[in-house]
């Protein structure tokens, strides 16, 4: 057994026990009337969520010191405790997702069928997963009437509704179908027997079925790579139990393997992700769900212990996958750093290349794609350059949720805007739709080059734009970049600026380029200062935890439009 896959299992129980000992003494203040209101008068979900998913991290923390230490009363008490107050609230769903006319009814549609009405979203599904595994794996600890009260909660808030009411999920091609229906089929698998259970497996099925089809043939998720982790992984969690009480077996399938390699194709380097669309800049992976995949599929590659999690709880308190880390963590498999690829992923149109030169990390990822995909940025031919230890190219990723986050607001903002990204503005920023699209003409990939062009002519709304290429080509010996944009307009562009989304880094101006200097090393970017003038704005936007983040916005502005415009950038680490 490895010294140090053993030292993980230490970290980790320390940690639990820590924050665990810490819970004890505290207690949660309860969520009020105004706070839950707070959303629909005023659009800010943060106030109602902080309390929501800090019940659910205490019931996940107490449930799993209970599971490493089954004889600390305090650990089972304190864990009934959390159990009774999620059975006596309001509803389990965000107020950002429920449906008013269910859990607001009035008194006269009550009166019609003397029922309370509940929507079902993520998390009123997850809910009932997490309580129905706890009572199972705790049936013989838990007080008898506490397991009853989950077993009619459950019944009432989630089976009663799903068996009722048609969701919109239930047709979803993205994480919410996996999550909601993968859910509630792994708590009717611990909860219900024979018809009851069946009709629901047959339903969930159908539903897990269309997150499938989400996916196109490269196993690419639109959504990023925390979304992958979250919906691939519900989806893995009820193919599990699914497949140990009824035999039925929804990882045999070419697919499904293809979507478990996603993790390996994600990674720029170490723990930075190509964060295109609502995805997050770092992240850690999964070390018990990496090394299940692994063992049903041998190609998923083990990342080595330094790069994975060990807090196992996730910021929204989540049972399922925190448990599954103690289940299927192995100490026996041993990780490496990730590999060298040049990955393309030719139909959802990204492309990742993955190198080491001179002892030194270094990627560039590309996206294409068309501009009405899950979790949606206005970004084709958005692309992101890593090296010597941090991302100097950036994507903003995710911006804060709220209310206008998910409304016709949406490219209001300015991580999700094309102006946020590193994509020209053409007589106009790219808009919104799926008619709005790149396509990759070539693909050229080499031990030493990668040579990659994009049609953007159908990224744009400007009629008087004929032809638009967009070709990098990355020399990895030399450790550089180079950009081409080649354009042809029907009549000369009122406005053609080339945009750059940069790290906030210290920066300096040579006479045809500007130097962004990084911890461990520089970046040069050049440019033709005939054709273009340069400017650097120091801008911000409030990242997904709502901390307001700054970035650097290099624009180059064209001197002299004409008709037929070719634009060369090149980036070089120095």
């Amino acid at each position: 057994m490895n010294g140090t896959n053993n030292d993980w299992l230490k970290t980790v129980k320390s940690k639990l026990k820590m924050e665990g000992d810490r819970f004890l003494q505290e207690s949660v203040t309860e969520i009020t009337f105004q706070t839950y209101c707070q959303f629909m008068k005023e659009g800010e979900r943060q106030s109602f969520e902080a309390q929501y998913f800090l019940r659910r991290r205490r019931l996940t923390i107490f449930g799993l010191l209970l599971y490493l230490y089954p004889d600390e009363r305090a650990y089972l008490e304190a864990l009934e405790n959390e159990i009774w107050q999620i059975c006596n609230e309001f509803t389990w769903c965000l107020p950002a997702h429920l449906d008013q006319d269910l859990e607001e009814q009035s008194y006269q549609s009550y009166k019609q069928t003397n029922r309370l009405n509940y929507t079902v979203d993520l998390f009123a599904a997850e809910t009932a997963f997490s309580l129905a595994e706890i009572v199972s794996l705790f049936d013989g600890q838990l007080d008898q009437f506490l397991i009853d009260k989950i077993k009619i909660e459950v019944d009432r808030r989630i089976f009663t509704p799903y068996l009722s009411t048609e969701f919109h999920w239930e047709t979803a091609t993205h994480n919410w179908a996996s999550v909601c229906a993968g859910s509630i089929g792994s708590a009717a698998l611990y909860l219900l027997e024979g018809n009851e259970q069946k009709g629901i497996l047959d339903r969930v099925i159908v539903t897990i079925e269309y997150y499938l089809k989400g996916f196109e043939d490269d196993g690419a998720c639109q959504e990023g790579y925390g979304y992958w982790q979250y919906g691939f992984g519900y989806f893995i969690y009820f193919a599990d139990l699914l497949r140990k009480y009824q035999n039925i077996n929804l990882l045999d399938n070419p697919k499904v393997k293809r979507i478990a390699m996603f993790q390996q194709n994600s990674f720029l380097a170490l723990n930075y992700v190509m964060n295109f669309a609502d995805a997050e800049p770092k992240a850690k992976p999964m070390i018990g769900f990496t090394h299940y995949l692994h063992q049903q599929f041998p190609n998923v590659h083990v990342p080595p212990n330094h790069l994975i999690a060990s807090d196992i709880v996730d910021p929204c308190g989540r049972w399922a996958p925190a448990i599954r880390e103690l289940w299927w963590y192995d100490p026996t498999i041993h990780g490496d750093e990730w590999p060298e690829i040049s990955q393309l992923f030719d139909h959802t149109s990204i492309f990742l290349s993955r190198w080491k030169e001179k002892g030194e990390n270094y990627a560039f990822a590309l996206k294409s794609g068309h501009n009405n995909e899950p979790h949606n940025h206005n970004d084709i031919g958005q692309f992101i350059l890593y090296g010597m230890g941090q991302v100097f190219l950036r994507d903003l990723g995710s911006g804060q949720y709220n209310k206008a986050y998910f409304s016709d607001e949406r490219y209001q903002f300015l991580c999700n805007s094309a102006e946020g990204h590193s994509v020209p503005v053409v007589n106009g920023y790219q808009p919104a739709g799926q008619e709005y699209k790149g396509v990759f003409t070539k693909v050229e990939q080499h031990a030493s080059l990668d040579d990659i062009e994009v049609d953007m002519r159908k990224a744009y709304q400007d009629q008087t734009l004929e032809k638009f290429t967009r070709t990098f080509t990355c020399n990895k010996e030399n450790r550089s970049l180079v950009l081409k944009d080649a354009f042809q307009f029907s009549q000369k562009p009122e406005m053609l600026i080339e945009s750059f989304i940069a790290a906030d880094l210290p920066y300096r101006f040579k006479e045809d380029s500007i130097v962004l200097s990084g911890d461990n090393g520089e970046l040069e970017l050049f440019y033709d200062n005939k054709k273009v003038v340069l400017t650097v704005r120091r801008r911000h936007f409030n990242n997904h935890q709502g901390v307001q983040e700054c970035f650097l916005h290099i624009l180059f502005e064209l001197k002299q439009p004409t008709k037929i415009l070719d634009l060369k950038f090149a980036f070089v680490f120095k």
